[in-house]
């Protein structure tokens, strides 16, 4: 309650400060100051609590050693007590003993002990953080400072004495290149004594190299484009050769990101592309030279990182479409250097490295194998794509490339999973030619592929960072189609990008998650807490990839199917998904994915229902071929799935397949003998009932649940829709009774034999016998009572319909309900039918001894005699009203005699 007023009053205290807004700030602040104040309440009462068992546990302690010298010795303590050296008197009989105080218990001794942690490792969030942290504070922490503050100084000095300095640029320039050859001799001739200061001053040094070269080329044209890039070359080929021969990859990752960040720190914003991606295109065969000989994946990261992001920031910035050419050689050139550079470590033996002895695909770097074909078609497709088929066009040259190198590395035992990778990056190319020829909008094919690509490698390298991505991705899919929709709107073409992105997301979510299925569980005994947690990331993609399919034929359906053939198409798609996922859950061993079909019967219910619902004929507009299709997947569904499904479920699928088929048959019934009469005629009511009688008469029969599918599920068959299609029948005869009067021309109206009162009889002795069935009876063991009282229900709502279309055939009664209640002869044969039923009952009752159906009698007679006083009374000069008196009279005369209440101690006798 603090809290709610203090709400209220914070809002009406925003709001006179600044209306809605501030309202909604103030009702935020009060109600955090509200439960800050309430937590720091707690905290002092625990407190306080806490203090006070510390000083029960102190008081503990302190009486502990006194009752401890009230205990009698035990013998071992007695001869511990006696003096072990020699010539010491042992005490004097009788005299007193002291034993020895037992140590007081401790708080921490008498507190619970904790429960045992579990010895899994549990993966540590904060490990990246921690890695980046000992590389920082780690090692000479001051020495890695002061070269970066030194570079950086360097780098300003350049660009100071640019704008202030008079002298001249080659002497600067020189100054600079000086001071960077003393650090590396310096570093160089410290390389065994100190190594790693050593190594942090030739990082330096290679690095200030790289941006004076880029200096003297770039602004003040000291040298010409050939010399300069044979010294950058050199320095490349320096730093290079300093890492390996040194083995420090601190080294090469400082020398990469100095050289890197070098035009970045003096650039001018001049746009010479040219100058720029050549200077990192020397970088990048630096970092491919040290790969032929170390397997360094910062490095290789430094180089991906530093060359695509930006070329990318400059592509979206800068880019021009006369610098195409130029752009193009560059695009090329980077993807074929950070593919070899992908490759180089593969002939590197993993001995030197006993964290990955055992792996022999540990070399593979995931950002490169799959992030490197990523940003090169993203960065080929903002080249191309004004172009026709520019982007199909990349696309497939992309997936013949790595076709090319899948085949190379099928023959190589050590590139076996590279071929594996470079195939499915090879196929998902050559699946984005056909969305990109068709209409290239839309990315979200390629995003989902990818993802399971990459959910692919880190289950198979084990790493998480790669497995998050993937599902990300799988994740980003989805909104990349929706932004894509919003923009572009509905597709035009039937085979659109949309249709085809759709189809390979769910076919990406799908292949994601049979790669879970596969490579996570087998390892979930001997992997940690979120190894064997990932599991679930199956279920959730198998939900993603239907999600998909359907999303995909809502679209094709809502923008090509005509809408009077849109149940059917919806049809088709449930049925093909069901097929899909069966065959895969056989074909490949896969249980989950067959879990999914569980829905197909509820589905095809809900169409049938709205058919219903609409008085639709179920094989009119394209029905025809749309339910066959259906019940033949729903066949196959029970008969290679449904054994594999928990009970409930398999049951609840059986039961609804004949509900399916019940709800069919009537509507097909009703639309034949809808035209055989009006709506009001016996006829249009007929139809409904044929298919579901039918099938209740069959399922209680023993022969039956010996036949397949009802012996696969008797329960399902011979109870649940049992139960439906009883409710269902029971339902129609009220129904049927209350809106049909009956007529059946061109045959005569006779009462209980003509049609409709021969179809309510049929639907009556069909629940019957199912409520009499074996089934039923063990189910409703408890209220053995309800189905006697259910069907007496229903048969005297019969006898009086069939009482009112009588005077309606044969009175001239209109069949409506104001009618009834103001004829006096319809309310005259009302109440003596009530009292004759209730003269049955009671008599029966009296005879078999049951008191309860002896009371419902007596009810239905009171009931009599209430009408009787509030309505034919109204009219008691009339012959019909006298008739009514009298003869209501004379039968509870006979009642009187002839069905007496029957005792308390009188036994029922059973028929």
């Amino acid at each position: 309650m603090q809290v709610v007023v203090a709400v209220i009053v914070g809002g009406l205290i925003g709001a006179a400060w600044s209306d809605s807004f501030g309202a909604l700030i103030g009702a935020a602040v009060a109600w955090l100051l509200v439960r800050s104040l309430k937590h720091e309440r707690q905290l002092a009462g625990l407190l306080e609590a806490l203090k006070k068992l510390q000083a029960q546990r102190d008081a503990a302690a302190l009486v502990e050693p006194k009752a401890a010298t009230l205990t009698a010795p035990s013998p071992e303590a007695s001869a511990a007590a006696r003096p072990a050296a020699a010539g010491v008197a042992p005490p004097a009989p009788f005299a007193p003993t002291v034993t020895p105080a037992r140590p007081a218990v401790t708080a921490a001794a008498t507190a619970p002990t904790a429960p045992a942690r579990s010895a899994t490792p549990r993966p540590d969030p904060s490990a990246p953080l921690a890695l980046l942290k000992a590389w920082l504070f780690g090692g000479n922490t001051i020495v890695k400072a002061g070269v970066g503050i030194l570079f950086i100084g360097l780098a300003f000095l350049a660009k100071f004495a640019t704008e202030h300095v008079q002298v001249p640029v080659e002497l600067r320039l020189a100054s600079i290149a000086a001071v960077a050859v003393t650090l590396l001799v310096l570093g160089w001739r410290l390389r065994l004594r100190r190594a790693g200061y050593a190594q942090v001053l030739q990082g330096g040094a290679v690095a200030v190299l790289y941006l004076t070269l880029f200096v003297a080329f770039r602004f003040y044209g000291v040298l010409a484009m050939g010399p300069v890039f044979a010294l950058m070359v050199l320095v490349a080929a320096l730093a290079a050769a300093l890492a390996v021969l040194q083995n420090a990859r601190s080294l090469a990752v400082i020398g990469a990101l100095g050289g890197f960040a070098a035009p970045l720190l003096i650039s001018t914003g001049s746009g010479n592309h040219v100058a720029l991606f050549t200077y990192y295109l020397v970088l990048d065969l630096g970092i491919a030279a040290v790969a032929w000989h170390r397997t360094w994946r910062s490095l290789n990261l430094i180089g991906f990182l530093g060359t695509f992001i930006v070329a990318t920031a400059w592509g979206v910035l800068k880019y021009q479409p006369e610098h195409y050419a130029s752009s193009q050689g560059f695009l090329v050139a980077f993807f074929l250097i950070f593919v070899a550079i992908m490759l180089m470590p593969a002939r590197q033996s993993n001995a030197d490295d006993p964290t990955q002895a055992a792996r022999s695909d540990a070399w593979v770097q995931s950002s490169l194998l799959f992030g490197l074909p990523t940003i090169t078609f993203a960065l080929q497709h903002g080249l191309v794509g004004h172009t026709d088929y520019g982007t199909a066009v990349s696309a497939l040259l992309l997936a013949a490339f790595y076709v090319a190198l899948a085949w190379w590395a099928r023959s190589r035992p050590r590139l076996s999973l590279n071929f594996e990778a470079s195939l499915a990056i090879g196929t998902v190319f050559l699946t984005l030619v056909i969305p990109f020829a068709l209409d290239a909008r839309s990315t979200a094919g390629a995003w989902a592929l990818e993802g399971a690509g990459l959910v692919w490698l880190g289950l198979r390298q084990s790493r998480g960072l790669a497995r998050a991505f993937g599902y990300t991705l799988l994740l980003l899919a989805g909104l990349a189609m929706l932004l894509g929709h919003d923009r572009f709107g509905t597709p035009s073409a039937f085979f659109n990008a949309y249709f085809f992105n759709g189809l390979m997301a769910a076919a990406a979510s799908l292949a994601a998650a049979l790669f879970v299925k596969r490579l996570a569980q087998p390892a979930a005994a001997s992997a940690g807490v979120l190894a064997r947690s990932e599991g679930v990331a199956e279920p959730l993609l198998i939900a993603w990839g239907s999600v998909w399919l359907l999303a995909a034929a809502a679209l094709q359906i809502d923008s090509f199917v005509p809408a009077r053939l849109q149940w059917a198409a919806w049809l088709a798609c449930f049925s093909g998904t069901a097929l899909l996922y069966t065959l895969l859950a056989v074909r490949l061993a896969w249980p989950r994915v067959g879990l999914p079909p569980m829905a197909h019967a509820p589905l095809h219910l809900l169409v049938a229902v709205s058919s219903a619902a609409a008085l639709k004929p179920p094989f009119e507009d394209g029905g025809l071929w749309a339910w066959p299709l259906a019940l033949l997947a729903h066949g196959v569904v029970l008969w290679r799935l449904a054994p594999a499904w928990p009970a409930v479920g398999r049951e609840v699928v059986h039961a609804f397949g004949v509900l399916v088929l019940a709800l069919l048959g009537a509507l097909q019934g009703r639309a034949i003998t809808a035209a055989w009469g009006d709506a009001l005629s016996a006829w249009s009511w007929l139809g409904w009932l044929v298919v579901p009688a039918a099938l209740l008469w069959l399922l209680p029969r023993p022969a039956t649940a010996q036949r397949w599918p009802v012996s696969a599920a008797p329960a399902a068959y011979q109870w649940i829709a049992a139960l439906v299609l009883t409710i269902g029948l029971l339902l129609w005869t009220l129904l049927a009774n209350l809106a049909s009067n009956g007529s059946a021309a061109p045959l005569p109206h006779v009462p209980l034999l003509n049609p409709l009162d021969l179809g309510v009889g049929v639907a009556l002795l069909a629940s019957w016998r199912w409520l009499k069935s074996a089934a039923a009876e063990q189910a409703l063991v408890r209220r053995p009572a309800l189905p006697t009282a259910v069907l007496g229900v229903a048969g005297f709502v019969w006898l009086n319909a069939m009482l009112v279309r009588a005077f309606h055939h044969y009175g001239g009664v209109p069949f409506q309900v104001d009618a009834w209640v103001n004829s006096l002869a319809v309310q005259t044969g009302i109440t003596l039918l009530w009292s004759v039923t209730a003269l049955v009952l009671m008599w029966l009752s009296a005879r078999r001894a049951q008191r309860l159906l002896w009371m419902v009698g007596a009810a239905l007679l009171g009931a009599v005699v209430l009408k009787l006083l509030l309505v034919d009374l109204s009219g008691s000069g009339t012959v019909t009203r006298i008739v009514s008196f009298i003869g209501v009279g004379v039968l509870m005369l006979v009642i009187g005699y002839v069905a007496p209440l029957p005792g308390k101690g009188d036994r029922h006798v059973s028929t």
